[in-house]
């Protein structure tokens, strides 16, 4: 005997009125926890960031409503300021980087791409103009005093 599919098909006369979400914050049990230093530290790396790239609107108030330093000092609580730092500036060019990406064709990306590897492959000697090369070379340093200690993994 041959087994057949069958389906159901269910047609709503209306959408849903609202729908509920579970909150996730009042199930957890873990206090939150913020750095000490995530006010100046944040302050500071925003200002890093919107002095290198020049901002407009609305991208300005786009990156400002970001938080990635807030969001930083919530995930390592009892890093130094240092390290505090090169996490909120690597968070900042991420998601900024993301958003340009969104803007760009498939070349361009690749562009990008080769400009960044660059950058972070010999930056005291490649040269740019684009301003993903030059906060990748600005930052580049930080980057690798935070990774070192990571170094020995596999």
């Amino acid at each position: 005997m041959a087994c057949t599919a069958a389906h159901t098909t269910i047609l709503l006369d209306s959408e849903p009125s609202q729908f509920i979400l579970p909150d996730l914050i009042s199930d957890c049990r873990y206090p939150l926890r913020l750095n000490p230093h995530c006010g100046s530290v944040s302050r500071a790396s925003e200002q890093w960031f919107l002095n290198e790239t020049r901002l407009a609107e609305p991208k300005l108030t786009k990156f400002m409503g970001l938080q990635a330093g807030e969001l930083i000092a919530a995930c390592c609580p009892d890093a130094d300021a240092f390290h505090l730092r090169v996490g909120s500036d690597f968070m900042n060019w991420l998601f900024n980087a993301d958003d340009w990406l969104d803007e760009f064709d498939v070349d361009s990306t690749r562009e990008m791409q080769e400009c960044c590897i660059s950058a972070f492959r010999d930056p005291i000697n490649f040269q740019t103009e684009k301003l993903s090369g030059k906060i990748c070379k600005s930052c580049v340093n930080s980057y690798t005093s935070f990774l070192l200690p990571f170094s020995n993994y596999p």
